[in-house]
């Protein structure tokens, strides 16, 4: 299969090493499709063999749940193939041409508990040709004794959860066309930059499997970087309750490292406070043994009453870092930062607690929170939260207030920042709770 790529387009924008690594390319991926499809015929015959060679639980040991599905023979790429993905030979995953990823820093997807993605069920898209028509169809199964539903302080799946179960098979199909053999080598790190997702319904997911779709949007190339573009959808059978689109970037380790983050206010609202700050109870995330509490991500949260950009109110929160936290070490493998999703998550733990104590009934309520909005939630992500910095900060502006009645609504925007300096913009964060 040859690599295709537009000169007219792309010839000043990609550097001359790349064009060696295209010649290259042409000639080791020339392969058809029928030889990649026995090639992962091959493979899931010889699961027990990958697991063994890379220190993976023994399949006849993994839990039922793991087996059954690992051995599904309609699964394109299974669970034991993703966590390889994941941790360990990005090869064993995709087969023999990408052998060459695995000799230095590669991206990856997100591995342990931080995967969630159980199996591709099928990819359409031309390998080293990074443009549409490309897809992709997953599934990831959210089992009723899931880490994250027993965390949770409240009811439901966790907002954070729920944009890592849309977003990850962007960068599994991202990663299957070749965006990493056809980009330079030093051209290694992977981040989201931006999105937007419309909660049409907020189901009650728990002992369902979850149908995950992707399609590329657009490639553009500069400098020897890449951003991508994607379309995606959670379903429950033929019901779609989540649509977004999204983009990422590939990039190298010195412009991370030249990040300047978001342009920000001169004076933040949390020191400008015309208002005392009133404090606020940390929801309680509940721990499961041994997990290490994913989900304990607030040390301080305080709320100023007609504070904020609209005069309905400013939620401030933080939390202390010390580089031990557990997401570095599934998120990514040889390239440790905070997933963006975990700061949404504490944004969300946030409004959860001003609308307990906004609405006590909340907080003995059986109902299940709801994200849906006409506004589709948005975020810009312009910086990394990585194991050398030590504080996270955030500050939420409510911009509308509905706490009467049983359905009790709050809406937000967000500043999110690291050591001070401002690295996320939130907008249209709502929360809902149904009675059930």
């Amino acid at each position: 299969m040859k690599i295709q790529s537009n000169p007219a387009s792309t010839s000043a924008a990609i550097e001359d090493p790349l064009q060696k690594i295209l010649v290259i390319l042409n000639e080791s991926m020339a392969r058809s499709t029928r030889i990649q499809r026995a090639f992962l015929d091959q493979q899931a015959q010889n699961l027990q063999t990958i697991a063994a060679s890379l220190g993976l639980a023994d399949l006849d040991n993994r839990s039922a749940r793991s087996a059954r599905f690992d051995s599904e023979p309609s699964a394109l790429f299974t669970r034991l193939q993703l966590e390889a993905f994941g941790s360990g030979s990005i090869a064993a995953c995709f087969g023999p041409d990408f052998a060459v990823l695995d000799t230095r820093k590669s991206p990856r997807i997100p591995n342990g508990d931080l995967l969630m993605i159980d199996r591709v069920l099928s990819i359409s898209g031309e390998r080293g040709r990074l443009q549409p028509p490309a897809a992709i169809t997953s599934e990831f199964d959210v089992t009723a004794d899931a880490w994250f539903l027993h965390e949770n302080p409240y009811p439901g799946v966790p907002l954070g959860v729920l944009m890592e179960i849309a977003l990850q098979p962007c960068g599994i199909l991202s990663a299957y066309l070749g965006s990493s053999l056809i980009l330079p080598a030093d051209v290694n790190t992977f981040r989201n930059l931006d999105g937007a997702i419309h909660f049409l319904a907020c189901p009650s997911l728990a002992g369902k499997t979850v149908t995950q779709r992707a399609r590329l949007l657009s490639s553009v190339f500069s400098s020897g970087m890449l951003i991508q573009k994607y379309a995606f959808e959670l379903s429950l059978g033929s019901h779609v309750f989540l649509t977004g689109e999204s983009s990422f970037g590939y990039f190298r380790e010195s412009a991370m490292q030249r990040q300047t983050g978001l342009e920000d206010a001169p004076e933040s609202p949390m020191s400008a406070g015309h208002k005392e700050f009133i404090p606020l109870e940390i929801p309680r995330v509940p721990a499961i043994s041994p997990s290490p509490r994913h989900l304990a991500l607030l040390d301080n949260l305080a709320f100023q009453t007609d504070g904020g950009k609209y005069g309905q109110g400013l939620i401030s929160g933080s939390r202390q870092l010390d580089g031990s936290e557990w997401f570095y070490r599934n998120h990514f493998y040889q390239d440790p930062v905070m997933p963006g999703s975990l700061g949404m998550e504490a944004i969300t733990q946030a409004l959860w607690a001003f609308l307990q104590v906004q609405h006590p009934q909340a907080a003995v309520s059986s109902g299940q929170l709801d994200f849906s909005n006409p506004a589709a939630l948005q975020w810009k992500y312009r910086g990394q939260v990585i194991p050398s910095n030590r504080e996270l900060q955030f500050e939420v502006h409510l911009k509308n207030c509905a706490l009467s009645g049983n359905t009790p609504q709050v809406l937000a925007d967000a500043a999110f920042r690291v050591d001070g300096r401002k690295i996320y913009a939130i907008e249209n964060i709502s929360l809902t709770l149904n009675e059930r």
